[in-house]
């Protein structure tokens, strides 16, 4: 069966628990550096110029390279049948430095990540001698497809991306929605000139948490990839005016989850749509030298305030 994700907001709860990080939680506070203690995966994003020479292969270290100046893309892939338990790197490069965006691997884990991140390197590195700053804003997901469950795929759990026509294709559209939209990170206050102070790491993980329907492909009739209005048939033009707005949309929906084709789930980790999932980031840098990203899994981490 395809599986079609309406991103209205549309996920997929397959439990894979992450073998690494499965035992008793442990209680863990924020230090005054802003990160929480316990465990994590570490992702390090460094800011590098144009004539920076990067090698995509060299993925040991959790570093990725990113532009010094300018917008990058960052991919996240989340494979639920993989036997990865770590951070892996897949290519360390962004698209400026190679061609491509950067790609990193997160283990899987039914429950999430906390996901905390601050901004290190050189003060006041902004193209006009400003704080430096980056702005990390989640895309849409790229791709999701799950595994035939009558017929597995003894390949699939070494899949890092859904381009094998033996798969369920997962197909999301464009308007599914993230807790949070974005978020800034600033080197130094931007009054500071003496290059003094303490960066302070800030809660991230609303951009991995998404809102949304999911649902089979059989529901998308007229072949286009996309369920929306075109899909839905007339008999919910309640005010017969000939066309499928907003509402009625929400009413096909609503119909569907009753009658188990799609499923509504709201502030899940994105990485739950499916079998394997395929997520981008856009990093806007204006002279961010690095970026420390780590993944807390929710299953092992209880704050105490």
């Amino acid at each position: 069966m395809r599986i079609m994700a309406a991103q209205v907001g549309l996920l997929f709860l397959l439990v894979s628990p992450c073998p690494v990080m499965g035992q008793k939680p442990q209680d863990v506070i924020e230090h005054s550096n802003g990160f929480p203690s316990g465990a994590h995966f570490n992702l390090n994003l460094h800011g590098k110029k144009e004539l920076f020479t990067c090698d995509p292969d060299k993925t040991t270290g959790g570093s990725v390279y990113i532009s010094e100046y300018g917008t990058s893309t960052l991919e996240y892939v989340s494979n639920k049948k993989s036997a990865v338990t770590e951070l892996v790197v897949l290519d360390a490069c962004a698209e400026t430095l190679d061609g491509d965006p950067a790609r990193v691997q997160l283990p899987s884990d039914s429950e999430g990540f906390y996901v905390f991140g601050r901004l290190l390197g050189k003060p006041n590195n902004g193209e006009n001698g400003g704080a430096s700053k980056i702005l990390l804003t989640p895309n849409p997901v790229l791709e999701i497809c799950n595994d035939d469950p009558l017929n597995p795929d003894p390949t699939f759990p070494d899949a890092t991306d859904c381009s094998s026509t033996m798969w369920s294709l997962g197909l999301v559209t464009t308007n599914g929605v993230y807790e949070t939209t974005e978020a800034g990170f600033e080197r130094f206050d931007s009054t500071s000139t003496s290059g003094k102070g303490k960066s302070m790491a800030k809660d991230i993980t609303g951009l991995f948490l998404w809102t949304g329907y999911a649902c089979v492909g059989a529901l998308d009739l007229n072949g286009d990839g996309v369920l929306d209005a075109g899909d839905v048939p007339l008999t919910y033009d309640v005010n017969l005016d000939g066309v499928i707005d907003a509402d009625e949309f929400l009413n096909f929906l609503a119909d569907q989850v009753t009658a188990g084709t799609c499923v509504f789930f709201e502030n899940e980790w994105v990485f739950n749509i499916a079998d394997l999932v395929v997520q981008s980031q856009e990093i806007d840098n204006d002279g961010g030298k690095l970026l420390q990203i780590r993944f807390y899994p929710v299953s092992t981490t209880s704050f105490v305030r």
